[in-house]
């Protein structure tokens, strides 16, 4: 079946589809929620049942929506032991798949009105977090006598970080995520760097120096607070769906990444190597990645009706673990390896990317693009 190509904004859309994927324009016609009917773009009531086509419940929507569809096909459903989950989350890190038609009623949940109208207090929170991060990477440059150079480091480890995270919420259209709520999961992974040092040194004894140890630490530190925060009684609302997740995991990353890079690019510019900047660029891609799958895979929890618990992300926690430790292991062996890895660091952001936008198809297939998407407004 042909592509239709919407008249909005021009994207191009599955053969067949009523609705445009990415902007929500009726394309060709529209479906009766009474009868199932056809109906042409425009028309306010079904010319064949006379049913009202404007508004309608989230139930009579749905009614429009392929019918005989599972809830989620069972290939994709969580399994039971951990091997299969792992299969599962690293199929959906690098493969493509189906989308997921019919969720859990978790995903039109919401914040409540206080909570929202408490977001400069979270705010304050995120800076002080923010700050805390950013404290330790002047220090670690004053240590290495580089402290002049701590504004040009800032600056060109902030920019790719924000860039990417900007880039990637472009993806989370129906429902965007609060600002103030990303920006505590950024600023949580730039503080995470703090105990990150002493445990990653340990790790390292314990492992006879191995490069790859530290992504033992970093990992459940980056993810610890997304973690929490989809948990708390009072913001586990906001974190309902896979795409929700995701971007809370990469926002933690990129602050991770964002504390690492200064350090790394004040050191490198300190000994006269600009080019240490294009390096960390494409390195921090490997720290959204790793710690979106996590955050992916709590959402995706909850799209299947599942609680979270720290057992329950085990298996995405060891997926990123181990490409995050392959990725230091190469980075370190040699200089050869060590620029053979670079180029995954595009890569990974790619596929984050394209998980995202998976996401977004489900997200459409739910109703989010139609006014069904969780809408919260403070009290």
């Amino acid at each position: 079946m042909s592509r239709a190509r919407c008249p909005r904004c021009g994207a191009l859309n599955p053969g067949g589809a009523l609705f445009c994927t990415r902007c929500g324009e009726p394309l060709k016609a529209r479906l009766c929620p009474s009868c199932g009917a056809r109906a042409p773009v425009g028309s306010t009531h079904c010319p064949y049942c006379g049913a009202p086509l404007v508004g309608g419940s989230l139930a009579a929507y749905r009614r429009t929506m392929r019918s005989a569809q599972p809830y989620i096909q069972e290939g994709l459903r969580p399994r039971e032991g951990i091997i299969g989950n792992i299969l599962l989350v690293a199929a959906a890190a690098f493969r493509d798949r189906p989308p997921l038609f019919t969720p859990s009623p978790a995903v039109y949940e919401k914040l409540s009105s206080h909570v929202v109208a408490q977001a400069s207090r979270y705010l304050w929170y995120a800076l002080a977090a923010f700050l805390a991060g950013s404290a330790l990477a002047v220090l670690g440059l004053a240590v290495n006598n580089a402290l002049t150079l701590a504004l040009p480091a800032f600056l060109a480890a902030i920019a790719p970080a924000l860039l990417y995270l900007l880039w990637l919420r472009e993806a989370d259209r129906y429902e965007p995520e609060p600002a103030w709520l990303l920006a505590l999961a950024f600023s949580w992974g730039a503080a995470s760097t703090i105990p990150s040092l002493p445990l990653g040194a340990i790790a390292a004894l314990l492992t006879g120096g191995w490069a790859g140890s530290a992504a033992l630490v970093e990992e459940p530190l980056k993810i610890l607070g997304v973690y929490l925060i989809s948990i708390s009684p009072r913001l586990r609302s906001e974190v309902n769906d896979h795409l929700d997740g995701l971007l809370y995991g990469a926002a933690a990353g990129l602050g991770f990444g964002f504390v690492e890079n200064v350090l790394y690019i004040g050191r490198g510019l300190a000994a006269g190597s600009p080019f240490i900047i294009v390096v960390r660029t494409l390195a921090i891609g490997m720290h959204m990645f790793c710690s979106g799958l996590i955050g992916w895979w709590i959402g995706y929890l909850k799209v299947n009706g599942l609680p979270v618990s720290w057992s329950r992300i085990a298996p995405a926690m060891l997926v990123s673990m181990g490409i995050h430790a392959a990725w230091n292991t190469l980075a370190q062996l040699s200089p050869v390896t060590a620029l053979l890895v670079l180029p995954l660091g595009p890569y990974l952001v790619y596929r984050t990317h394209k998980m995202a936008e998976a996401a977004l198809v489900d997200e459409y297939y739910w109703g989010f693009a139609h006014g069904y998407a969780p809408v919260e407004r403070p009290s």
